[in-house]
């Protein structure tokens, strides 16, 4: 073979790696939280460990742990899709031109819920308590929009105990899934606090990612409250890694880290909250940051030591 043809072989191989490269970026991109799915993964990880580490269990790697990771992330792209399904009728306002697309994206996310249910029993068989946690942060899920919201058109706020409950819900799996593994059980104060613990910087990110837009915010809240809603995150964040720190005998070090980085947070949050002379654009401490900052702490504090 001639160099100028094994150049071109090889140039081709790499345009057809690239390729099929972009093709599954695009793809996974289009995937429901595929952005945060790291964050949600550490999360997992983390509670399991937590619970592990507070009873004196070794968490053992398995069919069931991965089962139970896939069925976590399956739960927030769930949750995802029925916001998504609550919002057809907003983002396809009612017109001849838009009822197709309308309905053809209504036929899709239902489709895709109906999958997601498939797997999640699938992935449950066996498994009791983790199975019927992962109903109940469904159905909860399902009731937040389809129900409440319903019944409380003007009171959006009134709502908020069942919008963040399912994603609470949600981290509560980790724990129904542990006690599956383990044959063990924690007391109700533990189980709060770690599944606690992940629901604040989940609920921080969600209360965070919009600042600085022009999006709409949740529960329509004007900046201020947005703002007071994140303190309040921030502190209760600080009273849970507190508590979490000893009740899983963790280390000093640990524990005047997780203090910290909520300060920390506190004040950078307050010193540079955009005004209305701000460039756009979101601000460095939204987004995932704080919860990545939480879930990496506690990582290098179970497996390190």
């Amino acid at each position: 073979m001639s160099p100028r043809v094994s150049l071109a072989t090889s140039h081709a191989r790499r345009g057809r790696f690239a390729a099929a490269a972009a093709a599954l970026g695009n793809t996974l991109g289009r995937v429901p939280l595929a952005a945060e799915a790291l964050p949600i993964a550490g999360a997992f990880v983390c509670s399991l460990l937590l619970y592990g580490r507070i009873a004196g269990v070794a968490v053992e790697p398995g069919w069931r742990a991965l089962a139970g990771l896939a069925s976590f992330f399956l739960l927030f792209v769930q949750l995802r899709l029925i916001d998504d399904l609550d919002d057809l009728e907003r983002d396809y306002p009612t017109g001849h031109a838009l009822l197709a697309r309308r309905e053809a994206r209504r036929t899709r996310v239902v489709a895709s819920l109906a999958t997601s249910a498939l797997l999640l029993v699938a992935l449950n068989t066996g498994m009791g308590h983790a199975r019927t946690a992962a109903a109940a942060a469904t159905a909860l899920a399902f009731a937040a929009p389809f129900v409440f919201k319903r019944l409380l058109p003007s009171r959006p706020l009134a709502c908020f105990p069942a919008f963040e409950g399912a994603p609470f819900a949600i981290f509560m799996y980790g724990y129904f899934l542990w006690r599956d593994m383990a044959g063990r059980e924690l007391s109700l104060y533990v189980v709060m606090c770690v599944a606690g613990s992940m629901w604040a910087g989940y609920e921080f990110w969600k209360f965070s990612r919009k600042v600085g837009t022009t999006a709409l915010q949740p529960y329509h809240l004007s900046a201020r409250g947005i703002r007071v809603a994140l303190n309040f995150l921030l502190i209760l964040a600080l009273g849970l890694n507190v508590s979490l720190s000893r009740l899983a005998g963790l280390s000093q070090t640990y524990a005047i880290y997780a203090a910290t980085l909520p300060l920390v947070w506190l004040v950078w949050l307050n010193a540079s909250w955009p005004g209305p002379a701000s460039r756009p654009g979101r601000p460095r401490w939204a987004g995932t940051r704080f919860i990545v900052a939480v879930e990496l702490g506690l990582l290098a504090e179970i497996l390190l030591k």
